[in-house]
């Protein structure tokens, strides 16, 4: 029984010195997948109800003045980490992706019902983006201090500069409301993707036309570098305190273009009949005139920098969390603006019962995102499961009402 206590009490204490994000095992391989969906236009729970009603007058009246938003984003990585007391490294691999769609207060003042016949104008701005990325994480201790170096080799498998687009809505005299977007586009590609647009959608048929050995080539004469440096010190044996910096060493070249003219055509003859009798309105989305050409652009991922701390006053079965930062997507590049800078934030508190058993709450703003979760552990040492689920939305406001929602899983092993 001693035997049994002793061991349950070194493995709760693993690692035996506090740490910003302790690791949990000496080797371990693990993968993960985390998915978001956001928007903060209206709650989940009415989107999917079976019968669909539109207040249109109250979605517009609760719209915040930044305009419709939707943002999706999605994760996938797999790691094998080593660490030891005073050293550590691993190898990282993951596929990231990322699209943002907001569209200005302005064009729903047609939903209001005020001056029929007026026409409604309005901007609409879309990114979108994927990287593949391979990093190297080395950390080592000079005294008290402890430092992560990251270097990652990354690859734009695709890239939508932030691009703004003209709309125009119109509340007809006879009740009638028309939506309308026309606007060139364009995005890029690793590889020469033909066939990425077919009959007025993206289709699937390019695959059949890629051909190996140049994707590869495309893939290794594509690819940029860029290095973070973490540095986390301890100011007191509860409290530790650390920064980050992730900066653009090389960037990623896009060597192939899509050229393409994005149409939008939203009608319905009663704006009634939408409201209160689930009608659904017409609606007609298509890209046409696809054009594929050569091209230099250059992409780099988001630098990033800021600080974090982690406070444990009493003990390691409870950590109280926080950082503040600030990013800027694409530095460097074409399409980068101040609208290309947001600030994050996290605010977490964890709390762990003998080293297996997880919960952590947490709110946070990443990625133009606000984010409320709950993530679970379960971790017996030679395998550990990790679930994570949060409400979230572009609104801080929204974020509460259950507008948007993320998921993710993982598995690690190891000891």
């Amino acid at each position: 029984m001693k035997r049994i206590i002793f061991a349950i009490l070194a493995f709760s204490l693993f690692p035996l010195f506090a740490e910003l994000h302790p690791a949990r095992r000496y080797v371990e391989l693990g993968i993960s997948s985390n998915i978001m969906v956001s928007q903060n236009v209206m709650p989940l729970a009415d989107i999917f109800k079976k019968n669909l009603v539109l207040d249109l007058k109250k979605i517009y009246s609760d719209m915040s003045a930044s305009g419709a938003t939707v943002a999706i984003s999605e994760t996938d990585d797999i790691h094998l980490d080593f660490n030891f007391s005073k050293f550590g490294f691993g190898f990282f691999a993951a596929s990231e992706f990322g699209a943002n769609l907001n569209i200005s207060k302005d064009l729903f003042k047609v939903f209001d019902g005020i001056s029929p016949g007026t026409v409604y104008e309005a901007d609409a701005n879309v990114w979108a983006e994927s990287f593949s990325t391979f990093s190297v994480p080395v950390r080592f201790n000079i005294d008290k201090w402890r430092i992560k170096i990251t270097p990652t080799y990354f690859v734009p498998m695709f890239y939508v500069p932030s691009t703004t687009v003209k709309g125009s809505a119109v509340n007809g005299l006879d009740g009638s409301v028309t939506v309308t977007a026309t606007a060139p586009i364009e995005f890029y590609t690793v590889s020469e993707f033909k066939g990425l647009i077919k009959d007025g959608d993206f289709s699937t048929d390019f695959v059949n036309q890629i051909d190996a050995s140049s994707l590869l080539s495309d893939i290794a004469s594509s690819g940029g570098v860029d290095l973070s440096v973490a540095v986390e010190y301890p100011l007191k044996e509860t409290l530790d305190i650390g920064g980050y910096l992730t900066a653009p060493l090389l960037p990623g070249r896009m060597k192939h273009k899509v050229s393409a003219v994005a149409t939008l055509s939203i009608h319905t003859d009663s704006l009634m009949q939408v409201m209160f009798d689930d009608e659904s309105p017409d609606t007609e989305a298509k890209i046409s005139d696809a054009v594929y050409s050569s091209a230099s652009y250059v992409v780099n991922r988001p630098l990033r920098l800021g600080v974090e701390c982690a406070w444990r006053p009493v003990g390691k079965w409870l950590t109280l969390r926080g950082l503040a930062g600030a990013a800027l997507r694409n530095p460097f590049g074409e399409d980068v603006s101040i609208k290309s800078l947001y600030p994050e934030y996290k605010l977490g508190v964890d709390f762990v019962a003998l080293g297996m058993f997880g919960l952590s709450l947490s709110t946070q703003y990443t990625k133009k995102v606000f984010a409320h979760g709950l993530d679970i552990m379960l971790n017996f040492r030679a395998v550990e499961f990790d679930i994570c689920a949060a409400v979230c939305s572009p609104s801080f406001v929204q974020s509460f009402k259950g507008e948007g929602v993320s998921a993710g899983v993982g598995v690690k092993f190891g000891w």
